[in-house]
């Protein structure tokens, strides 16, 4: 082949994979993701959004209690975890409103979780475990923040509510305890029991009752299977896609009005349940949660390999009011801040929780040792978001929540009066996701694509780039081989004595390009 076709050959490979594979394919990619992450109707990632095709997995560990009546006489507490008691966590996006004129769509939350025994570590639910009694604990702290001269009068109601309660412990199923309720007697006829149950009367949506004045109490049965009252409104990212999921209302509010900072109502980062794709290291996971109040960031901490997928590791925290500034207006107030890791509820939800990491994972010791039974292990109770950066899928996501109580003597209290000062775990809860298979296979396909066109790319940029060297080397070769090297003729005389002799020098050089001049004084002899 002629160098000259060979050469434009090989630099139309090159072109090809620097163009093309180099250049073009990875920005027509980037594109194509742009565009599909948005959160238009009818497209399969709104389909996505909206009804997640799969569930969560939702953890629940209880603390249970092995001293109940050695506290109730002021000795530390002593606790062993009990779980998981593993559900299938069902998220469904329910009355769906499109605004076209700002690019949002407005939501509710319909959650519904289904015990599953599979996955439970031969738990039931029908374990016998002893804990505080949540709705005594909350009543009493409530009235302690609020009317701490109504004691008296709550010391009464206990006695006649809860049938005079030895301790503010009580024995019951765990099924019970999280989902089908504790019972209370608001049948009863005396004054003080009568006060606190007319005021139980007004939060009826937080208990089952049988119709009778009889309630029960439980942390999640209410909500299981219930649409949420909060009405949510996220950006679509059509118009830019740096925008979806980004909160920008709540309940018709563009910002809250809880806190006394405006940077810490402002709805930052998106609905928790997708983020832009296109991710970087330097690019934060920021969120907004209305069951906490707030928005959260977590931060790129280190690469890893989730399911042969290479993705970014984001870890977060819980904060530190008492050494943040930017976080000080979580505090309580601004003379009271907990320290790291630690987020008082009560504001948010109107209970005296208190929020921290599971086993107190990244607070102050002194909190660990107030209990027996606290053991901190990063990869347990840390919160991680491992991402895979370029389509912005949650590859393997797990976020730690431990719900604890300020508790101490309540000397107005018969079951509380010498109680120990403690910041006291009662349960916590993980919620988490590790990518099915099934998506595997799809997010597989995009990079098996990716991955060809990259193997193109080097090959193609390779190849041309030796056909060009090699067909330069062989037009170069090629030209020398036309050049014919010869010594120039030029006579040299001799003067003889006996006569002229004509000598030729040892070398000449002929040219083939132009013909040869011939010495005109060559011997005719």
């Amino acid at each position: 082949m002629k160098p000259l076709k060979l050469g434009i050959i090989g630099g139309s490979v090159f072109v090809f994979g620097v163009l093309f594979c180099a250049v073009f394919f990875p920005l027509f990619m980037r594109s194509q993701i742009k565009k599909q992450i948005a959160l238009k109707p009818g497209s399969e990632i709104r389909e996505m959004w909206s009804n997640f095709p799969f569930p969560v997995d939702f953890r629940i560990y209880l603390f249970n209690v092995t001293n109940p009546d050695e506290i109730t006489a002021g000795a530390k507490p002593i606790l062993k975890e009990v779980g998981p008691y593993f559900y299938d966590e069902y998220k469904h996006k329910v009355n769906l409103v499109d605004r076209e004129e700002d690019d949002t769509v407005e939501y509710n939350v319909k959650i519904t979780w289904v015990f599953n025994p599979s996955r439970s570590n031969g738990l039931t639910g029908d374990e016998i475990l002893v804990m505080p009694h949540i709705l005594i604990l909350t009543i009493v702290k409530l009235t302690l923040m609020q009317q701490p001269s109504a004691m008296g009068l709550i010391n009464k109601a206990m006695d006649s509510i809860f049938k005079k309660p030895n301790s503010v412990f009580v024995r019951a199923k765990a099924k019970d305890i999280l989902f089908e309720g504790l019972p209370i007697d608001c049948t009863v006829k005396d004054f003080a029991g009568s006060a606190v149950c007319s005021q139980l009367k007004q939060q009826e949506d937080q208990f089952r009752t049988d119709g009778k004045g009889n309630y029960y109490f439980s942390m999640f049965g209410m909500r299981n299977g219930s649409v949420l009252p909060e009405r949510i409104r996220v950006l679509r990212g059509v118009k830019n896609y740096k925008d979806v999921g980004r909160v920008t209302e709540l309940d018709g509010e563009k910002k809250l009005s809880l806190w006394p900072e405006d940077h810490c109502n402002e709805f930052n980062g998106t609905d928790s349940t997708i983020f832009p794709p296109l991710m970087t290291e330097k690019d934060d996971i920021v969120s907004f949660s209305p069951e906490i109040c707030r928005s959260m960031g977590a931060q790129f901490s280190h690469k890893v390999t989730v399911k042969g997928f290479k993705a970014l590791r984001y870890t977060a925290d819980l904060g530190d009011g008492s050494t943040r500034p930017m976080e000080k207006c979580y505090c309580p107030s601004p003379e009271n801040c907990l320290t790291k890791n630690l987020y008082d509820m009560y504001k948010c939800l109107k209970v005296p929780f208190v929020g921290s990491l599971p086993h107190f994972y990244g607070s102050e010791q002194k909190y660990r040792d107030m209990v027996d039974g606290m053991h901190p292990d990063e990869e347990k109770h840390g919160i991680a978001l491992d991402f895979e950066p370029l389509t912005a899928t949650p590859l393997r996501a797990y976020r730690r929540l431990q719900f604890n109580m300020f508790l101490g003597p309540v000397a107005k209290l018969r079951i509380m009066k010498n109680f120990p000062e403690c910041l006291y775990p009662i349960f916590w809860l993980e919620e988490g996701i590790v990518i099915p298979d099934e998506f595997v296979s799809k997010l597989s396909t995009v990079f098996l694509v990716k991955n060809i066109v990259g193997i193109v790319k080097w090959i193609t940029i390779v190849l041309g780039a030796g056909v060009s060297v090699g067909a330069g080397a062989l037009y170069y070769k090629n030209r020398e081989k036309n050049k014919l090297e010869i010594t120039k003729v030029a006579p040299q005389l001799q003067d003889n004595k006996n006569g002229e002799e004509k000598k030729w020098p040892s070398k000449m050089s002929i040219s083939t390009v132009q013909s040869a001049s011939v010495p005109p004084s060559l011997d005719k002899d």
